[in-house]
C-alpha cells in the first residue's frame, strides 16, 4: 500500500490549471474524481492552540511598508518553520518579501500567542519559481523554510520520514491545519482528510482549504504522534487541495542553514 504514495496515479485523466491559494482561488477544470469522494458537511473545528502540538503551528505574517500578508507554518525543529514558498513572494510582483519583514508568530488565540519568531533567512526548495499563472507540475516546488534567529521552546511537530511511510495507506486519514481567511486567528483543524490520487508528484485530497491555509500541516498520526506528511499549496474547489507530499521536501531539510547550498535557493535572491 506504501507504493500508492510514492507513484503516480491515472485516477485524473483531463488536465487542469491553477492558482495558489495567496494568489487567486484556484480555478479547476475536468477533474475526474469519483462522486463517491464528495464531501458535503466539512466543518472547521478550532482547535486549543496551548495543548500540544498546536502551539509549533502559527502564521507566517508580512508586514512591510507597502505590503501585508498570511499563510500557516510549522515548527518542524528549533529554529526552522516549513510553509509554502509562495508565502515568500509578493503576489503582485513576484519579488521576494524583504527576510525583516518576515515573521512567525507560533500558537496565535485571538490576541494571545505562544510566540513571536524572527527570520534569519528564507529557502525555497531548488526548482521553485514564482508564477502569477503556476500549474499543477510547479506544485511539488512550493516548499519553504524559515530559518529563525532564536531557537524555540516550543515542541516541534516533527516532519514524517521515508521509513515512516510504511503505515500509510489508501485508507489513511489526515488532518490539515491552518489559520484560515474565515478565522484569521483561530487555529482551525480538518479532520478525516484523504488522498484521493498522486498526479505531477503531488497528492490531490478531498481535504476543503482556503486563503490563509497555505503552507499548513497535513498531518498523519503515527506511533510517535503526529508527523507533518505534506504542505498545503494550493485549493482546487470547495471540496479538494493539492499537497506537497513529504517525499518533495527532503533535500530542503537537509542541513538547512543560511549559506545555501545546491539543494536549496534563497528567495531574497534577485527576480529579474
Amino acid at each position: 500500500m506504501t507504493r500508492f504514495f510514492l507513484r503516480k496515479l491515472t485516477a485524473f485523466q483531463k488536465p487542469f490549471r491553477f492558482t495558489p491559494l495567496a494568489f487567486v482561488l484556484l480555478i479547476a477544470t475536468g477533474l475526474a474524481i469519483p462522486a463517491s469522494f464528495a464531501q458535503t458537511d466539512r466543518r472547521l473545528e478550532v482547535i486549543d492552540s496551548k495543548q500540544d502540538p498546536w502551539p509549533s503551528i502559527g502564521r507566517v505574517n508580512v508586514a512591510g511598508y507597502r505590503t501585508t500578508s498570511m499563510c500557516t507554518g510549522t515548527l518542524i525543529a528549533p529554529n526552522l518553520v516549513l510553509t509554502a514558498a509562495h508565502c515568500f513572494y509578493d503576489k503582485r510582483t513576484l519579488k521576494p518579501f524583504p527576510t525583516k519583514d518576515v515573521l512567525f508568530i507560533a500558537g496565535v488565540r485571538r490576541d494571545e500567542f505562544a510566540a513571536r519568531l524572527e527570520a534569519a533567512c528564507l529557502l525555497t526548495a531548488k526548482g521553485y519559481q514564482p508564477k502569477k499563472q503556476p500549474q499543477l507540475r510547479d506544485v511539488r516546488y512550493d516548499i519553504g523554510l524559515i530559518v529563525l534567529k532564536q531557537r524555540s521552546d516550543l515542541h516541534p511537530i516533527a516532519p514524517l520520514e521515508i521509513a515512516e511511510a510504511k503505515s500509510l495507506s489508501k485508507e489513511t486519514r489526515f488532518q490539515s491545519a491552518g489559520y484560515r481567511r474565515s478565522r484569521r486567528y483561530l487555529p482551525t483543524l480538518v479532520k478525516d482528510c484523504k488522498v484521493l490520487g498522486t498526479r505531477e508528484d503531488s497528492w490531490v485530497t478531498n481535504c476543503p482549504s482556503e486563503s490563509g491555509a497555505s503552507g499548513g500541516p497535513f498531518l498523519a498520526e503515527t506511533d510517535k504522534g503526529p508527523r507533518v506528511a505534506g504542505v498545503m499549496s494550493a485549493k482546487l474547489n470547495e471540496e479538494r487541495s493539492v499537497i506537497v507530499p513529504f517525499l518533495e521536501w527532503q533535500d530542503l531539510l537537509k542541513n538547512p542553514s543560511c549559506t545555501v547550498d545546491p539543494a536549496v535557493k534563497s528567495s531574497n535572491e534577485s527576480q529579474n
